[in-house]
């Protein structure tokens, strides 16, 4: 049977999907959050809706999968909880090895992100208590520990709840995977071999190293008989790696024997190898005693999503009994930049040729600087001329950079280069001559700054490491002075056009609220949002501050200077289509205050989750 016939065999046994709404899906992506994420910042994720009831009781009868024909359900997103695609967001999404349970790390409505967990035959998902920021979950061989990744730590929680266990002290964000006799794996996303824990051990021991040209060994597996391992070897950190491959290596020691040539991860189940090319879902017969692939891929889906991110992802994920989820897209994911007026009309608008995720407006109105979702050829930052709707790229650095801030004068970038993706160090900060396209360095170390702002009189960059706010100086000793430091989780810091005054984000609570407080002191602090906002943004004479509320509405209040700050009572503007995200750029105003660039959801892109039951009966 040829794969189109395969493919059409399939759609005879999908059940009816449920399309995702674009703009539920869009609202955590945003300027490298996974970067700024390690550790402490709020890890926004995906979670899943429960199934209809007819695909429950279809699910409860499920036993004996070889012997029954695959059957297609449909999965969406519940209202308050918000899908995480910019680095690996399905990795947040972990099918129990019985097949029986998902866990995933997932934020409510009220910002507080954890793990969660749900059984396949119930409609309630559970939150699991003291799991703060928890990403990329794994099981246990037998169902019943999951493990994950929080605050520099491998933690293990068992499935039936109760307090999480630190299994290793890990710094960087790690991906495991547990073996059949108590072994983890572990990976870190660059520079980085996989690491082996053995049981009882207080040492994790280099499990692989890297061959020349390698830059990441990730997305490790055990494969199904336990007596061996997988993982996907990358020689570049750009989105396209023509060269990444899937290897398979011994727990016990081995040389390494490659699988597959494939740019992104392959999951290991029994018989099988799947994995994910050109947006397509294929399954290759192997004999995993051998690694011996038999006959030619098999397709299963097409269109299977992709994240926007460069380290190898892709949305699916597999049980070892014959469970399979996956997700597909339909249209162009690329959202849309439209001009508004004040009073909400529709004045005009951009279309970039690139992918990206924030964006910022110089101050003369004339560019767009965009940072990009995935990693080019050029580095992530791009180059939008208004006047001419033309695109391109601001750097000729190959390297992951974000956070794009504008000079007073319009004529330079100021951003962040990471070398090693932004997991590791260094982290460095540089600026760019529009035009130019050869960066000159301003500062670096091991430590995260942020730039969020270049101050009025172009003497300093305003940076931050989600906790404290500091002043990088651009002349004399160039080394970052703290100003301001709380418990509070920040971000979005905007100085006033006459540099007094300086507005942020703060997490107070359950919700992000906007702040405008005296520069530097940080005294006479006013809350400006009433009900939650983010993302502030002053007008060229500041007297008016901007800011977008929790349901989308471009809010405006007036600022009155005297020996203290007065902040007038915030009015609406008009409603915009956003789902607003504290920690990205999603919107931008003119220095008149009388046009609003926003980031809006591009209509007609479609996506949807599905679960099949005994997905190899669709082989047949």
């Amino acid at each position: 049977m040829s794969p189109r016939q395969q493919f059409d065999k399939q759609d005879k046994v999908s059940a009816e999907r449920v399309n995702m709404d674009r703009g539920a899906r869009r609202s955590i992506l945003h300027r490298f959050a996974w970067l700024r994420s390690w550790p402490g910042a709020v890890v926004l994720v995906a979670t899943l809706i429960a199934f209809v009831v007819v695909s429950l009781v279809l699910l409860s009868k499920y036993r004996t999968p070889r012997e029954s024909n695959a059957v297609k359900l449909s999965l969406g997103l519940p209202s308050g909880l918000t899908l995480h695609r910019n680095w690996h967001p399905f990795e947040h999404l972990a099918l129990s090895p019985d097949g029986k349970t998902l866990a995933f790390a997932a934020t409510d409505a009220s910002g507080q992100s954890s793990l969660w967990i749900r059984s396949l035959d119930s409609s309630e998902a559970q939150r699991m208590d003291q799991t703060e920021q928890a990403l990329l979950p794994f099981w246990s061989p037998d169902s019943q520990f999951i493990g994950f990744w929080a605050d520099g730590k491998l933690r293990k929680i068992r499935r039936s709840g109760g307090s999480p266990e630190v299994i290793f002290s890990v710094p960087e964000i790690a991906q495991g995977t547990w073996g059949p006799d108590g072994t983890i794996l572990f990976a870190k996303a660059v520079n980085s071999p996989i690491f082996r824990l053995s049981p009882n051990s207080a040492n994790a021991t280099p499990a692989t190293s890297l061959l020349p040209g390698q830059i990441s060994h990730m997305w490790v597996q055990f494969l199904p008989d336990g007596k061996g391992f997988m993982y996907l070897a990358r020689t570049s950190l750009a989105a396209d790696d023509l060269q990444a491959k899937v290897y398979a290596q011994p727990l016990e020691g081995g040389a390494p024997t490659e699988v597959l040539t494939n740019e992104s991860r392959a999951v290991a189940v029994p018989d099988y190898l799947l994995f994910a090319r050109q947006q397509n879902l294929f399954a290759q017969r192997i004999d995993w005693s051998t690694l011996r692939r038999i006959g030619e891929p098999v397709l299963l889906a097409r269109n299977v999503a992709t994240p926007p991110a460069y380290l190898g992802t892709s949305e699916f994920s597999a049980s070892q009994n014959g469970v399979l989820i996956y997700g597909t897209a339909e249209g162009s994911s690329f959202d849309q930049l439209k001009w508004y007026a004040r009073d909400g009309s529709t004045i005009g608008g951009l279309d970039p040729v690139v992918d990206y995720q924030q964006f910022t407006l110089s101050p003369d109105g004339k560019h767009l600087a965009l940072n990009s979702f995935r990693q080019h050829t050029t580095g992530s930052l791009w180059l939008i001329d208004i006047a001419t709707n033309t695109t391109t790229p601001l750097t000729i650095d190959p390297h992951a950079q974000s956070d794009p801030v504008w000079s007073p004068d319009s004529r330079y970038i100021a951003f962040n280069l990471l070398p090693n993706g932004g997991t590791d160090p260094p982290f460095l900060v540089e600026k760019i001559e529009i035009g130019n396209q050869q960066a000159q360095p301003i500062y670096g170390d091991n430590e995260r700054h942020w730039v969020e702002d270049w101050s009025p009189d172009g003497r300093f960059l305003l940076t931050h490491d989600t906790m404290t706010v500091s002043v990088l100086p651009l002349t004399g000793d160039r080394q970052p002075k703290p100003v301001y430091s709380s418990s509070f989780i920040k971000d979005e810091f905007h100085l006033s056009p006459d540099g007094r005054l300086v507005a942020y984000g703060e997490l107070r609570g359950k919700k992000w609220e906007v702040f405008v407080a005296s520069f530097p002191s940080f005294q006479d602090s006013k809350q400006v949002s009433e009900a939650g906002g983010a993302q502030p943004r002053w007008r060229g004479d500041g007297r008016e501050l901007f800011f977008i509320d929790y349901d989308g509405a471009m809010m405006a209040a007036t600022v009155d200077r005297g020996s203290l700050v007065s902040v007038g009572t915030p009015r609406k503007l008009f409603d915009t289509a956003l789902v607003p995200d504290p920690r990205v750029n999603q919107y931008a105003v003119t220095q008149d205050g009388q046009k609003f660039l926003v980031l809006e959801p591009r209509k007609g892109f479609l996506e949807s989750y599905s679960v099949v039951l005994n997905w190899p009966a669709m082989l047949k």
